[in-house]
């Protein structure tokens, strides 16, 4: 199954470098470059001034590409986090956390490699200490506390969704003590007097790291302290639409060893009935940037109106955005963890928990799926996975929602994002094996415009050629997927022989990585596994496979097999062993198939 990415909102590789610069660049750089000045060389109120402008400058992804081009990221490392003014420390922390969420790997990874881990630390310490001062403070002191908390807290999940080569560092026990103890210091001081933001922070920090480790949850249990707050999260009222997603998110993840058909069941409502109210294209409106070329020509004190009123607004929407976000993750997950536990135990679903998996459930994705397309697909991929698991027939529930689905999938484009691509991918895959357990699987095929379609075969082998490019094995799977079923329906002997020939290039070529000599290799015992099947005999017979196989595959397979180290990975050389040997019975049973 599939589960959704991280929360960063660019790709960890980026595959396009920045564009050269244009007469529009130049023109930019010539207004930016006085708040650059202002930031290195201004007085502590024209730096503040200017670190706020370009704070919501940023939210632009050519204004933001052009200022990291200017090297803001070393002029904020080197001259703003440890400036006299504290305003200016917090707010720097704050511009670093977006640009880290926004830019996902390239910036995670050079703040990390600049050391900003010491700086969070130092940033921890003084919080520790100045936090049991906080209640006798003024107002707008404990304002900036808080504010700064937020700021580095978040920092941290932001790094880690950047990189997960930072996330496995963060997650060491070392430093998770030192996140640990900060979180002590809040639980001591009082939640309930938490600003919600800083309160919803902690909570997202707990629900993120315990969805990528089970370890992090091992740690949490056994701090008795944290372990008593995460287990009493629900019978806490307080909290808007993201604390109430990000209860269920950490209740579902710490219910991982103890999940229930009816605890799933719960989750689910509970998550929706949290954001269905939020208006979707009301929420677009709020989050687009601000118009920089305003920002820059504006008075000094017009923009600071502006740029605190805009901040006000967008905060709650990207919270709700947010809350619509985790939403959809903890959907996919429990979907997971239904089909899991299901498997491990055979026992059947109740009917409450049936009927929210076929008819609650399905209307949702198909609204949001415009809107967040590559979490969409995943949740899609996971629950028609689960149908299949469970014998629901995803085309009797409804043909409209059947055909909605796919023509939402013919209609996505073929681009470079990878995430969509591979949901893309996903769901056509598991269609298609949804279309192979109907009696008159042609009827869909024709509906779906796949029966003997060579040309939607010919663009799914180019597809694959282009990320075999980009080395992205994982979306190769699934394409392999998709192939080698289409090869098995009956009625279509030239797709087969399309794809059975695609199948053998792909098992000789030296392009091709173990994993996917092992999928292609198992692809063909799927196809070919039974001498009645219609193509078996004009294709593979007559088209000589069992030789291409025996004097070309397996010496090929034979040689790269034995180059795959066991231990630098272990599981993919016994796959490799496993595939070898199968291979061997297969072609003696072929052999003798017919005689």
């Amino acid at each position: 199954m599939g589960k959704s990415k991280k929360r960063s909102r660019a790709s960890a590789a980026r595959l396009n470098p920045l564009a050269g610069r244009t007469a529009a660049n130049r023109s930019l750089v010539k207004k930016l470059d006085p708040l650059l000045s202002q930031l290195s060389n201004g007085t502590p109120n024209e730096k503040a001034m200017a670190l706020a402008s370009i704070s919501v400058i940023c939210e632009d992804p050519t204004a933001r590409s052009e200022l990291l081009r200017q090297k803001l990221v070393h002029v904020v490392l080197s001259q703003l986090i440890n400036d006299e003014n504290t305003d200016i420390v917090v707010e720097s922390f704050g511009l670093l956390r977006n640009l880290s969420l926004e830019e996902g790997y390239d910036v995670s990874t050079n703040l990390w490699r600049s050391g900003i881990w010491s700086n969070i630390v130092k940033g921890f310490q003084q919080l520790q200490q100045s936090l049991p001062k906080c209640e006798e403070a003024p107002l707008e002191s404990r304002r900036s506390l808080f504010d700064y908390a937020d700021n580095l807290l978040s920092l941290v999940v932001a790094l880690a969704n950047g990189s997960d080569a930072i996330l496995a560092q963060v997650l060491k026990e070392d430093k998770l003590q030192t996140i640990f103890q900060v979180i002590h210091s809040f639980l001591q001081y009082g939640l309930d007097k938490l600003p919600l933001v800083l309160l919803n922070t902690i909570l997202d920090l707990l629900y993120d790291f315990s969805s990528e480790s089970f370890e992090f949850i091992e740690y949490v249990m056994q701090d008795q302290e944290l372990a008593a707050f995460v287990q009493n999260l629900d019978q806490s009222s307080r909290g808007n639409e993201l604390t109430k997603v990000l209860v269920q998110g950490i209740s579902l993840q710490f219910a991982d060893m103890d999940m229930s058909y009816e605890k799933a069941d719960s989750i689910i409502h509970n998550v929706c009935s949290s954001v269905q109210h939020i208006n979707w294209q009301e929420l677009q409106v709020d989050v687009e940037p601000l118009n920089d070329q305003e920002m820059v020509n504006q008075e000094p004190n017009l923009v600071a109106q502006k740029i605190k009123d805009y901040t006000s607004k967008r905060s709650a929407s990207l919270m709700k955005l947010q809350s619509i976000e985790i939403a959809v993750d903890l959907l996919t997950a429990t979907t997971e963890m239904v089909a899991s536990l299901y498997e491990e135990t055979q026992k059947k679903l109740p009917e409450s928990l049936s009927e929210t998996l076929t008819k609650f459930i399905p209307p949702i994705l198909t609204n949001l799926q415009p809107h967040l397309t590559s979490r969409i697909l995943i949740s899609w991929n996971n629950l028609l996975w689960l149908y299949i698991t469970l014998g629901v027939n995803f085309f009797q529930l409804s043909d409209e929602l059947s055909s909605n689905l796919w023509q939402f999938i013919s209609s996505l484009p073929q681009d470079d994002q990878v995430d969509i691509q591979l949901g893309k991918w996903s769901v056509v895959w598991v269609l298609l094996k949804t279309i192979a357990l109907q009696q008159d699987s042609n009827h869909w095929l024709t509906g779906f415009q796949l029966q003997n379609n060579v040309q939607f075969v010919q663009n799914v082998i180019s597809v694959y050629n282009k990320w075999l490019e980009s080395n992205n094995v994982e979306l190769c799977e699934k394409l392999i997927g998709v192939l080698s079923t289409l090869a098995s329906f009956q009625g279509q002997i030239e797709i087969n022989r399309i794809v059975g020939q695609f199948i053998l290039e792909q098992l000789v070529s030296e392009r091709t990585p173990p994993l996917l000599l092992v999928d292609l290799t198992s692809s063909l015992f799927e196809i070919y596994a039974d001498a009645s099947f219609d193509y078996d005999e004009p294709v593979y017979v007559k088209d000589g496979f069992q030789s291409i196989i025996t004097s070309k595959v397996v010496p090929h397979l034979r040689q790269t097999f034995k180059l795959v180290d066991r231990n630098k990975d272990a599981l993919l050389k016994e796959r490799c062993t496993e595939c070898f040997n199968i291979l061997d019975s297969f072609i003696h049973y072929k052999q003798n198939e017919r005689e």
